[in-house]
């Protein structure tokens, strides 16, 4: 009884919290307000820092941090009830080079991660963890990303400590949702990879082709010593031991509609496909694989366009920018910074397919939803989104069949670096089991950019 009141109360303090907020946006009488709403318009919860954050800009330097907070509690289902924080600070930095130095085209970005809380899903005994921020361990040092930029732009590549789980099978709308099954790439890849993502970057090359901002190919190389995701280690563990294996990963995507003077609804497509070459256990004896592959697709489409609020964030962030922009410059999937999308309504879906049910846990993944930009009416930065998701285990592993995730929730955009977002997920088959209740989850995520 104690956990259930206890989520709902979470829950009510956020809508409470969000509405208090909206109303005082929405009083421009007060010299208080008025002071208050500058606050929150400003682009980030620092500011400029009296004009030096511009002049490092300027000068080629760019920083950037966020933090993200998780607090959710199941008031009923799974093995255990109970309510749980989360959080993850990111501080990032970015170096031009053309800047710094005249050498067109070069750039460095360099991540960092601080993790805490706990994991509700160790808790209720599902597969897809409810939290997305949540993390083993605590410090980790992110990427080391070194990259140079070609003929306008058009070619990128990369070397250095890398992320594969940035960029490819990375649902376009997956950060509006909490679900470990979408938010940050498409969860059912690295339950059977080595698929360097969030915290855990791999030594490796990619490169990225864009003729045009309708397509990109995009290939990457990644060595698969699975070493470097210990928490003792936090990142800094830069052995290079290809004997382990290594991924390899490619993905192409066709966007359209996506600049404001395209009449076209937005939406995009992407395939991609990836094949690890170390060694894999098999789920139901003690016999060794030599391999491992898989495709996914994901697709979204606009089916209702309203009017297009003017863009907050920073310009590599944009719709129109390029994959290019974005590599000089500090990026974080995870941030409060409101897309640069119109209002209306989008459905999507995105599938995974790891066809070897002797060493895949999860053998297909489905996930589908729509999204809502502009509910309600004057809250043209507010998304209310909705969304299923399947994972289906392996027939390897006897009594684990399917793990079904319904989950809803509405971002309340206050701010052009700070959001609230309150969520209900209900987890059915808890990691594919019929002897684990379902699980109603009752959470509030909260970010700001600094």
């Amino acid at each position: 009884m104690e956990n259930k009141i206890l989520s709902s109360v979470i829950l009510c303090l956020a809508i409470f919290a969000a509405s208090l907020v909206y109303a005082a946006a929405d009083d421009g009488n007060s010299k208080d307000v008025s002071s208050f709403n500058s606050w929150i318009a400003q682009d980030n919860v620092t500011g400029r820092w009296g004009g030096l954050r511009d002049k490092l800009e300027k000068a080629g330097v760019t920083i950037s941090s966020n933090y993200v907070m998780d607090i959710n509690g199941n008031p009923a289902g799974g093995n255990n009830r109970t309510a749980t924080y989360s959080g993850a600070f990111y501080f990032a930095g970015a170096m031009d080079f053309e800047k710094i130095a005249s050498i067109k085209g070069l750039a460095l970005k360099v991540s960092n991660y601080l993790f805490s809380g706990q994991n509700l899903s160790a808790d209720i005994g599902n597969f897809y963890w409810v939290q997305e921020v949540y993390a083993n361990g605590n410090y980790y040092l992110g990427e080391l990303d070194l990259s140079l930029s070609l003929l306008d732009d058009t070619f990128v590549f990369e070397t250095g400590r890398l992320f594969a789980g940035d960029i490819f099978g990375v649902p376009p709308i997956a950060q509006y949702y909490l679900t470990s099954a979408l938010n940050g790439r498409l969860g059912a890849i690295p339950s059977d990879v080595f698929f360097p993502h969030y915290n855990i970057a791999a030594w490796g090359v990619r490169a990225t082709y864009q003729p045009n901002k309708e397509w990109h190919f995009i290939a990457g190389l990644y060595n698969a010593d699975t070493s470097v995701s210990k928490t003792t280690n936090h990142g800094t563990n830069f052995n290079f031991d290809m004997d382990q294996g290594y991924l390899a990963v490619g993905q192409l995507t066709y966007k359209h509609g996506q600049d404001k003077k395209d009449m076209t609804l937005p939406g995009s497509a992407s395939f991609g496909a990836y094949y690890e070459s170390s060694k894999f256990p098999d789920l139901s004896s003690s016999k060794i694989w030599r391999g491992n592959y898989g495709f996914y697709w994901m697709l979204d489409q606009m089916i209702y366009k309203g009017q297009w609020p003017e863009y907050e964030g920073p310009s590599h962030m944009s719709s129109s920018s390029t994959l290019a922009e974005r590599h000089r410059k500090p990026y974080s999937q995870q941030t409060a910074i409101p897309l640069d999308r119109p209002e209306g309504l989008t459905a999507w879906t995105g599938i995974t397919l790891a066809p070897d049910i002797h060493i895949n846990t999860q053998v297909y993944e489905i996930a589908t939803g729509l999204i809502y930009q502009g509910l309600p009416p004057n809250r043209n930065r507010d998304v209310t989104a909705v969304c299923f998701v399947i994972g289906h285990f392996s027939e390897k592993l006897p009594g684990q069949s399917d793990e079904m995730i319904v989950e809803f929730n509405h971002r309340f955009q206050l701010g052009p670096w700070f959001y609230v977002t309150p969520d209900i997920q209900y987890i059915i088959n808890p990691n594919g089991q019929r002897n684990i209740k379902p699980a109603l989850v009752l959470g509030v995520e909260a970010s700001l950019n600094f």
